[in-house]
């Protein structure tokens, strides 16, 4: 199998980065000629746990992409659209297209731009964080899971596996969209609350309230989730954020970095997509629908006042 990461920023290099260091043959694509200069000319440098590594993988433009046999999509969700029209000619070619993007209805903005058979998405709990050209860092060892969207697809993605130190992926066609939905809930409370406070995980493991209303944002997604016939539980969510609350106390999850960068927030694909759901069942979200307002305050005033 060839894989190509679309999308090679903090997660997508760490991602790839773990692909190569176990001998797979993969190709970063971004659109960061100063990241991609650095990884050719240096390697990518990773730092996973206690170790750095110098890892060997080819980088380029996603326009200067060779054949793959299937393109992992790791750009934020607001790109999908524009990073999947670059790479058009693969996806008629045949290509499969895998999502392990962050937030929720990734598979229908991928259907959007690729045909259902090819189209498979997931996630991952692993972060990453972007420390400079060519050097990522991830906290933790990561693994993967995905679905197709349809049964053409799973066939067409059976040889979509990988197994090795560090990473693993597989297809679950039956308990993706549990964890990913339970993601979504992490994701919702650890992102948006550490992007309006804008600091650290210490800080959010500091505060009790804080930790409170992580948990309040986390049980409201869940229960969107089970609204919508998804088994997430509540249990492995608040296990998750114990867990990063205790050792990743230095990490500063993907929103606060967008936020601090001044960039565009996933926002609308975590708490926004978790009220939109609430409302199409009838149910209550007001702590995901307060987030998903104020951080979009937030990031609109801070590119006004970057202008």
């Amino acid at each position: 199998m060839k894989y190509a990461v679309l999308g090679a920023g903090a997660l997508g290099s760490v991602v790839g980065g773990l692909i190569a260091r176990n001998g797979l043959d993969v190709t970063l694509w971004d659109v960061n000629d100063t990241h991609i200069n650095a990884v050719n000319n240096n390697g990518l440098k990773l730092d996973i746990a206690d170790a750095s590594e110098i890892i060997s993988v080819p980088a380029c433009r996603p326009e200067d992409g060779e054949e793959v046999d299937a393109i992992i999509l790791l750009t934020k969700t607001l790109h999908t659209h524009a990073a999947l029209g670059v790479v058009r000619e693969h996806i008629d070619a045949g290509t499969m297209v895998l999502s392990l993007q962050n937030g929720l209805g990734n598979a229908e903005r991928v259907t959007e731009m690729v045909p259902p058979d090819q189209t498979c998405y997931g996630c991952t709990m692993m972060p990453g964080r972007f420390l400079g050209p060519g050097h990522v860092a991830s906290p933790t060892d990561g693994k993967a899971v995905f679905r197709a969207l349809t049964p053409a697809g799973a066939v067409k993605a059976a040889d979509i596996a990988i197994q090795g130190a560090g990473f693993s992926l597989k297809q679950d066609q039956e308990q993706t969209d549990q964890i990913i939905w339970q993601k979504a809930a992490f994701n919702c409370a650890m992102n948006a609350i550490t992007a309006m406070q804008g600091g650290r995980i210490e800080f959010l493991s500091a505060s009790k309230d804080g930790v409170a209303l992580a948990r309040d944002v986390a049980k409201e997604t869940v229960m969107v989730a089970n609204a919508s016939g998804i088994s997430a539980n509540l249990d492995a969510v608040y296990a998750q954020m114990d867990r990063a609350l205790a050792n990743h106390q230095a990490h500063k999850p993907s929103m606060l970095q967008d936020m601090e960068a001044g960039r565009l927030t996933e926002i609308d694909a975590l708490c926004g997509e978790v009220a939109r759901q609430a409302d199409l069942h009838g149910i209550e979200a007001p702590i995901n629908k307060t987030l998903a307002v104020l951080v979009a305050l937030k990031t609109s005033v801070q590119q006004e006042n970057a202008r």
